[in-house]
């Protein structure tokens, strides 16, 4: 089987085409052919060495993958040889590989969607939709009507968190992007208003009667935390769900917090599977489902074969997408 492997941090250029012995059935596992893996900013800063604590090199990165089962572990159900699936390969990794063995909690049966979805966008989406339903649904508990603000409107989160918001009820989304070439990429998500992080506090405010928003998510970091406070109603929420920007993080009085009647949630996908691996796997059917039938929209920027993943990444790496990057591990 090919794999790309990393052997020590250095970025995107440390990425690796080698051939590895092919993937025995484990009990408990499905093994599958890879047909597409999605790839995600989680994939740069792996290749820098920012979890190696966690995931300790030589590795093989990516998160996502979509493809066929081709073996079928011991005691594992519900699921045939040949059947076309996507799945989360959140903590064991590897899905920038031509094989992979993954959990079947965390598989989501493609021909059981009720609807078609390809294989490359159900790589592409699999994780961040799955991320973005959980947080807009179960971890901030989303009510008609509410407003809400998304950093990083354009990115492959944040396109999806204003359109699972909309499908869940939400009233007016506003959304933030990095600079000014991604302003009418991000509106193209159904936001109602996107403008520039730069000064984002002013202009939400004003798009909002300077009432401010009932939620923030924020998968950017640093000093978006504190300035994301300012924009919030009495009882808002900030949702962090990430730090792209890998600044320091900023520490907070929760006095204050307690003092001005606002709230803080945080949520990780890769955690929260963990623990909860049922209950994810029944989030991603049910938000592929929505994927399939059309009520939501997956923004692709670029398809690239295995052998240039460290490309996709560099792109990533310097923040010049829109959407979700794929690899294309077989046709």
């Amino acid at each position: 089987m090919k794999a790309i492997i990393i052997d020590r941090p250095g970025g995107p250029a440390q990425l690796q085409l080698r051939e590895k012995p092919d993937l025995q059935p484990s009990p408990g596992l499905l093994t599958i052919d890879v047909a597409y893996a999605g790839v995600g900013y989680f994939e740069v800063l792996l290749s820098r060495g920012e979890f190696e604590s966690v995931f300790p090199m030589p590795l093989t990165p990516g998160l996502e993958v979509s493809g066929y089962v081709r073996a079928i572990g011991e005691g594992v159900e519900g699921f045939y040889v040949g059947q076309p699936v996507a799945s989360m390969t959140l903590h064991d990794l590897n899905g920038f590989a031509s094989m992979a063995n993954v959990r079947p909690e965390l598989t989501v049966p493609l021909d059981q969607l009720g609807a078609d979805l390809d294989l490359a966008t159900a790589a592409a989406s699999i994780v961040n939709l799955t991320t973005a339903y959980l947080a807009v649904k179960d971890v901030y508990r989303m009510r008609r009507g509410d407003s809400i603000l998304v950093h990083a409107a354009a990115g492959g989160l944040g396109s999806f968190l204003g359109q699972v918001a909309r499908r869940l009820g939400a009233g007016r989304i506003l959304g933030t992007v990095g600079s000014a070439g991604k302003l009418n990429q991000a509106a193209a998500f159904g936001y109602d208003e996107v403008f520039l992080r730069t000064d984002f506090v002013e202009r939400t405010l004003k798009a909002t009667g300077q009432q401010g928003v009932d939620a923030v998510f924020d998968p950017v970091g640093g000093s978006m935390r504190k300035q994301s406070l300012e924009v919030l109603r009495p009882l808002g929420q900030l949702v962090v769900v990430g730090n792209a920007s890998g600044e320091e993080d900023i520490p907070h009085s929760f006095n204050q917090i307690w003092f001005s009647n606002r709230q803080l949630a945080g949520f990780t996908l890769g955690g929260y599977s963990d623990s909860n691996p049922v209950e994810t796997g029944k989030a991603a059917r049910e938000a592929l489902g929505m994927l399939a039938r059309k009520e939501l929209h997956a923004e692709i920027q670029g398809v690239y074969p295995l052998e240039q993943a460290a490309a996709a990444l560099t792109l990533l790496e310097e923040k010049n997408t829109v959407g979700k990057l794929v690899l294309q591990v077989s046709s």
